[in-house]
């Protein structure tokens, strides 16, 4: 309890000395200007890898890499868990349109990134028609991670609070490398299997990419949530 009071008064000190400050890469935007929803976009074209580094002055974690912790994959027939989880990738993010309603309070950020997620894993179970087994290193290369978030805001104190937020998302391709399969006893083995997740790789993501995903949307929102707090509303978006 009071490392929680102690962490909020640290980041209120923060806010507040940062108030009416704003980083040099972060450029508001109008809200009456009539092309609103370009400018916000470029904005974020030109912040957005500076911000995915983090601004520890205001607690603001980095983005790239992300650190996920445990992702447990629940399927019955598979015991699936990734420790010390990584994430890559997401600071050179394109961004495919930025819309935002100021009227109603809704905002829908589309963007896209290569990214890999690399771990630990533990696996143990069922994959479609083949049992597998192994502990090792695991890294999942994805081509064109595309994910919309949509959320809505309300300004409270002066500073944007998102109020919920839903998400989306799709990908190009997906490349499994695990080692250490079936403890490293049957190579032959391993490479066949490896292939063949390869191969079926959609299937297997619709597993893996609900907890991972999620995740990864997660932790994006928490930051900005912070940024937010940090910055006076009037001063991100301008009259």
């Amino acid at each position: 309890m009071h490392t929680q009071v102690y962490i909020s008064a640290v980041l209120c000190f923060a806010a507040s000395a940062f108030a009416g400050n704003l980083p040099s890469f972060i450029q508001p935007c109008s809200k009456s200007d009539p092309n609103l929803n370009q400018c916000i976009q470029k904005a974020i074209e030109v912040a957005g890898s500076k911000f995915a580094k983090g601004i520890p002055e205001l607690g603001i974690a980095p983005l790239d890499p992300m650190e996920l912790g445990t992702v447990d994959v629940e399927n019955p027939a598979l015991n699936l868990v990734f420790t010390d989880t990584v994430v890559t990738g997401l600071g050179d993010f394109r961004v495919n349109s930025f819309k935002i309603n100021t009227e109603t309070g809704k905002a829908v950020f589309d963007f896209t990134a290569n990214v890999t997620l690399s771990a630990n894993y533990n696996m143990d179970g069922q994959v479609l028609i083949l049992s597998i087994k192994g502990d090792g290193q695991a890294k999942i290369i994805i081509t064109n991670l595309n994910i919309v978030i949509k959320y809505d805001y309300e300004t409270k104190d002066g500073h944007w609070v998102v109020t919920k937020y839903k998400d989306n998302y799709k990908m190009d391709k997906a490349q499994f490398k695990f080692t250490n399969l079936f403890g490293g006893k049957n190579k032959e083995l391993a490479d066949t299997t490896l292939a063949f997740i390869n191969e079926s790789w959609e299937i297997i993501m619709q597993d893996v990419s609900p907890k991972s995903l999620k995740k990864i949307t997660k932790r994006n929102v928490e930051e900005i949530k912070k940024f937010f707090a940090a910055f006076p509303a009037m001063e991100l978006m301008l009259p």
